[in-house]
């Protein structure tokens, strides 16, 4: 199939319109890009958390994520075959309106049916706010097979509905409705790998791409409408080539217009049934699984198999290898790439969420048979660190704060005992005479300095306070290098100090108003002081 002249000017018409919603989105409300969480869950299926008729008896439900249909589906409180979800009640609702159609809905190995109703609808953005959408048209459905799981209670629907043209159901029609002038509904996709450990599923950057998200050229496929009934979607793209190869004794490719649909509502990579077996033919003890009961076969595998797939459109190309395209399934492996049980299904190929959650991809909507998917490499980030990397640099972290402290502590000990050692003494000096000498004693186990002799002076003038009683003995210790006055403009010079042993001279003078003890040798000290008056 050839669609060289339709895609050429359709893209054309997309980068513009892409261009211009990313020039206007910062003036315009409606283009602002609005971050809308999703949820992972154990089969690996991407969900939304969507609110039916908000208010006082709003209904609240999961809803899987899919581009395979333009369709929203609930499911309704007369299924009895949709798995015993949480089920919407038109009756409870004040906003629903009832519409006379029926409508069926299929997806891949999935389908329901059931009538259509109008409702208020809202989807919950990252940051706890709504994005409301009034008026949208959903299946409220009364069958179901294999489309509901635990938790999940509907379908989100971002495909065109190109099977069957009815473009105003889908979530896009309403938007353009309430924007005139928009040309086009334009969002970003960045998927978590489906194999995450947890349930963060990743982000839809809503009304408009965050181009801080990926870098490098978009490159840009239009959306083809689909009429196959085994691909089951409403519209395909084209891919330009694969190639395999494994242990170097399998290389398969294929190269051409190869009609592919991409679509998150799979995790797997499903090709021909010609394409899959020649990749698995070739590699050891590898066997067929196949399934009478869903639209796929698998294959097992050895968990030590090594193998890459390059996937291209343009001048893109999309590696993986055995890390992406081996599952481990309990004790054996499966591979990631699985096969159509229909062996009509010759041509096509289904991407699912494995492959999406590779790259940065923007779908832009303009009708049933128009828009286009771009696909560009994510922004590089650096590269994440393991729990036990985080883990030592914690530890390392606490290690070194826990050394700093003590080195500081130490550091501030070691200058308040200088400090201590260096503690000025009261130099007193008499007021009168230039020559003047003051005798230390030995008395009773105390150094003692003796003021009766000296001529009076004002104790409070040098911090000294003086016993009551008549021998007027303050004790104090001598620092054996240090005399500092406290007068102004004298400066004592001393002329003698003879120790026979030395006094505790670094003991701290104690002012508490009785002779503090210096346990000492006997010495004896002649402090002759030399008054310098300037």
């Amino acid at each position: 199939m050839h669609y060289d002249l339709v895609s050429c000017s359709l893209l054309v018409f997309l980068s513009s319109s892409v261009a211009a919603v990313l020039d206007k989105r910062d003036t315009d409300p409606s283009l602002e890009t609005l971050i809308i969480p999703l949820t992972l869950d154990n089969t690996s299926r991407y969900s939304v958390d969507v609110g039916m008729s908000p208010g006082p008896d709003q209904q609240s439900f999961s809803f899987v994520v899919t581009t395979g249909t333009g369709y929203s589906v609930v499911a309704g409180v007369g299924c009895n075959d949709c798995q015993g979800v949480s089920s919407y009640n038109a009756n409870l609702s004040t906003t629903a309106k009832q519409l006379p159609d029926v409508q069926n809905m299929s997806l891949v190995g999935t389908n329901a049916s059931g009538s259509l109703v109008e409702e208020n609808c809202q989807l919950t953005q990252a940051n706890g706010s709504v994005w409301p959408y009034p008026n949208q048209t959903l299946i409220v459905a009364n069958t179901s097979s294999d489309l509901f799981s635990p938790g999940i209670s509907g379908v989100f629907g971002l495909g065109t509905n190109g099977r069957n043209g009815d473009f105003s159901a889908t979530v896009y029609s309403g938007w353009l409705t309430r924007n005139p002038g928009k040309t086009n509904f334009t969002f970003g996709m960045m998927l978590n790998p489906p194999r995450n450990s947890g349930t963060d599923g990743g982000v839809l950057h809503w009304q408009s791409p965050d181009t801080a998200s990926y870098e490098g050229n978009v490159v840009w496929k239009s959306m083809l409408n689909s009429n196959s009934t085994s691909l089951q979607t409403d519209w395909f793209i084209t891919m330009d080539s694969l190639s395999f190869e494994s242990g170097g004794n399998v290389n398969v490719s294929q190269s051409g217009e190869l009609t592919t649909a991409v679509d998150p509502f799979e995790s797997a990579l499903i090709f021909p049934q010609a394409i899959a077996g020649a990749i698995y033919g070739g590699i050891e003890d590898t066997s067929l699984l196949p399934s009478l009961t869903t639209a796929t076969n698998k294959w097992a595998i050895p968990c030590d198999t090594k193998m890459s797939l390059t996937l291209t459109f343009g001048p893109l190309s999309v590696p993986m290898d055995e890390t992406i395209l081996v599952l481990q399934n309990g004790n054996s492996c499966i591979g990631i790439i699985e096969e159509w049980s229909d062996p009509q299904a010759d041509e096509y190929y289904l991407l699912g969420s494995s492959f999406i959650s590779q790259l940065y991809i923007i779908f832009s909507i303009s009708g049933s048979s128009q828009g286009g998917v771009g696909f560009a490499h994510r922004t590089s980030s650096p590269k994440k660190l393991s729990a036990g990397q985080v883990s030592g640099i914690v530890l390392g972290s606490v290690a070194f704060a826990s050394l700093l402290v003590l080195i500081l502590f130490l550091y501030y000990r070691h200058q308040r005992k200088q400090q201590e050692r260096e503690l000025p003494v009261p130099f007193i000096s008499p007021p009168v005479s230039p020559n003047h000498q003051t005798s230390l004693n030995e008395d009773r186990g105390r150094m003692a300095v003796d003021f009766a002799s000296s001529p009076s002076f004002d104790c409070n003038e040098f911090g000294i306070r003086l016993p009551h009683d008549d021998s007027h003995e303050v004790t104090m210790a001598l620092s054996s290098s240090v005399y500092t006055p406290l007068r102004p403009n004298q400066t004592p010079v001393v002329s003698s100090l003879n120790l026979e042993t030395p006094p505790p001279y670094h003991q701290s003078i104690t002012n508490t108003g009785s002779p503090q003890p210096l346990p000492v040798q006997k010495s004896e000290v002649t402090i002759q002081t030399d008054i310098v008056l300037a």
